[in-house]
Order: structure tokens, then sequence, then C-alpha cells
């Protein structure tokens, strides 16, 4: 059975990716005056998350060849919910605020992973909840690419993680 999530700060642009004491990867920012982006390595495996578009408010992960492995748009301009496509299923990212912060990728069935930020003792902590048989990171990358800057401004260089497994 996995064990707890969390991330690991190396530098201002790099995070390490752990489940229980063992390693599975890295993210490290890229970050420019006019762009975002992140290399990721899982196990080995090479990826880039790249925003495009005309105002880049698109985001895809693309493997070392280059191919895009996963895409995410928003339906309209202004949504809270954020379409991905991935290995060919079409997933939801919603993003919620009652009363903190919380990035959740749904299916049609139900909750995927969320990371949420949560108080705990006067301290704001990012909760990981992910369901037992998610064993696909790549959804954790993404969702750590787009929530870092929040956890960040809400918990300083004290980020702590909560990870829970949730059952059916």
């Amino acid at each position: 059975m996995e064990t707890n999530r969390n991330w690991k700060k190396l530098s201002e642009e790099k995070y390490l990716f752990y489940v229980g004491e063992k390693k599975i990867g890295e993210l490290e920012y890229q970050t420019s005056k006019w762009n975002r982006s992140a290399i990721i390595n899982i196990e080995g495996q090479l990826y880039s998350i790249q925003h495009s578009g005309f105002w880049k408010s698109k985001l895809q992960i693309l493997n070392y060849k280059s191919n895009v492995v996963l895409k995410a748009y928003s339906e309209k301009w202004f949504s809270s919910q954020t379409t991905i496509e991935y290995k060919g299923v079409k997933l939801h990212l919603k993003i919620r605020n009652n009363p903190l912060a919380e990035f959740v990728i749904t299916n049609e069935a139900s909750e995927l992973l969320s990371y949420s930020l949560e108080t705990n003792g006067g301290t704001v902590v990012t909760n990981i909840i992910s369901l037992p048989e998610n064993n696909d990171y790549l959804l954790d990358f993404l969702l750590w690419y787009l929530f870092q800057p929040i956890a960040q401004e809400n918990a300083g260089d004290n980020l702590v993680f909560q990870s829970l497994l949730m059952s059916l």
C-alpha cells in the first residue's frame, strides 16, 4: 500500500517528490520575464511543462521526444474548471476556495488527486489526498506546478505536507 506523498524544497526553483521514503522525481521551474515552464524527471523519464496559446492560457506536458502527453485548457475564459486530456481520457481540474485553496483532479466518477491548504496548529500545511490506486505521478507534478505558488505564498519557507489516501 502506498504511503505519504510530499515535496521537498531544494532551492527556489527545484523540488523533489517523495512517496514515503522513496524519491520519485524532481521538478525544476524555469522562469524568465515572459515565460514560466518546468522540467520534470520522474524515475528517469523526462518531461517539460509549457504554456501555449496566444495568451499562454493553455498548458501542455511534453515527453523527451517533444510529443504532447497531456493537454490542459479552460472551456470558458473565466472558468474555475480546466479540462485535462491525458492518455485518451478527459479529466477535470477544479479550483475551489472554501475555506482555503484546493486544486482537485476528477474523472467522471470520483476525485483522483487533490492538493489543498489547511491549517494545523496555526501553521498552513499542504494536504495531498490521493486514491490508493493512483500511482500515475505525472498528475502530482502537474498539480504541484500549478499549486506551489499558492502554497509558497501562504506558508512561506515552512512548507509542511500531510498526505492521505482515500478509500472508496
